[in-house]
């Protein structure tokens, strides 16, 4: 046994000094070892970031956003059931906009570059629908098959509203706790590292979100308010309020309205857009216009894309309706 093993020994020494010896008129590649190291990482931080070079192009250009949610399902909720929410999302421009809610039909017409659908589980959206857990899958192109880009992932969560029941009926009381809140990540996981949540203070009939970074706050998304916070300001003369419910970005560290006021013409807000008699009266699908704060970068328009999914779910959803 020992012969074998130093046989063994020695044929691998003889291997190894052949291995290493250079060939007949090849250069000396003595230093090619360690200067090829590094060379085995240089690809990996651009395979990383392909998914954000994907949301650059689509979101760089753009000065706002027109969330179309499509009447997919409108018999499926007729029978009961809520169905998956569906998206066609396109730019969008001010000079789209005319009498404060409307969209002009080259408005609707622009090309759509993006599209999402909720992911859900059937029964979850039958017996839990208005705190269901979802991932919201937006790939690229106006039609299903393109190349996933984002996903926007919300945990199971409590309604905003829950019944107790008496002897005259039932009282509807607030949730203040475990309300629904969306992450964003790329399309292979990496989060994005922004949140938007539902928060709930002391005025709980004005509807308001918060939008977060690295866990910082930084837009609390609420309408116009009066009577020193606790109402919506409602104009019957221009119909806001009324007709439509403008949402502007506020700095969460002293309330003032991000990038204008009020009344100005091109203050950034997410705004609920006339969608049509048939899609108003026959679904609960709705119309978005997103118009971002001058200045983002794209990572933060992606985060308000989810921002607006989440506005829809918690405002203009059914759940805010009485049964």
């Amino acid at each position: 046994a020992q012969a074998i093993l130093a046989q063994g020994a020695l044929a691998s020494v003889i291997f190894r000094s052949f291995a290493q010896r250079p060939s007949p008129g090849a250069p000396a590649t003595t230093a090619a070892t360690p200067a090829m190291a590094p060379a085995n990482v240089i690809g990996k931080p651009e395979q990383q970031t392909m998914g954000g070079d994907k949301v650059e192009q689509l979101f760089g250009d753009k000065n706002g956003l027109l969330v179309k949610q499509t009447m997919r399902g409108c018999i499926q909720e007729c029978l009961g059931c809520e169905a998956k929410s569906e998206y066609k999302i396109s730019g969008i421009d001010w000079n789209f906009i005319y009498d404060d809610y409307k969209v002009s039909e080259e408005g609707m017409q622009q090309q759509d570059i993006l599209y999402a659908l909720e992911e859900s589980s059937c029964c979850c959206r039958l017996c839990w629908r208005d705190g269901r857990p979802f991932n919201m899958k937006v790939s690229e192109g106006g039609e299903p098959g393109g190349a996933e880009v984002l996903q926007y992932i919300k945990p199971c969560s409590f309604p905003l509203n829950f019944s107790i029941p008496t002897e005259n009926g039932s009282i509807d009381c607030p949730c203040c706790c475990l309300l629904p809140k969306l992450s964003t990540s790329l399309a292979n996981g990496t989060p994005l590292e922004n949140q938007s949540k539902y928060i709930c203070d002391i005025n709980l009939c004005v509807p308001k979100l918060q939008y977060l970074e690295k866990g910082n706050p930084v837009y609390v998304l609420k309408p116009e308010t009066c009577c020193g916070g606790c109402c919506i300001a409602c104009n019957p003369c221009t119909g806001k309020g009324l007709v439509y419910l403008p949402f502007y970005f506020h700095d969460p560290s002293n309330g003032s309205v991000v990038g204008g006021d009020y009344s100005g013409k091109e203050t950034p807000q997410i705004r609920k857009m006339w969608a049509g008699l048939k899609k108003e009266c026959c679904s609960t699908a709705d119309t978005f216009a997103v118009m971002f704060p001058r200045g983002i970068d794209t990572r933060r328009k992606a985060g308000l894309l989810g921002l607006t999914f989440l506005l829809d779910f918690t405002v203009f959803e059914r759940q805010q309706q009485r049964d």
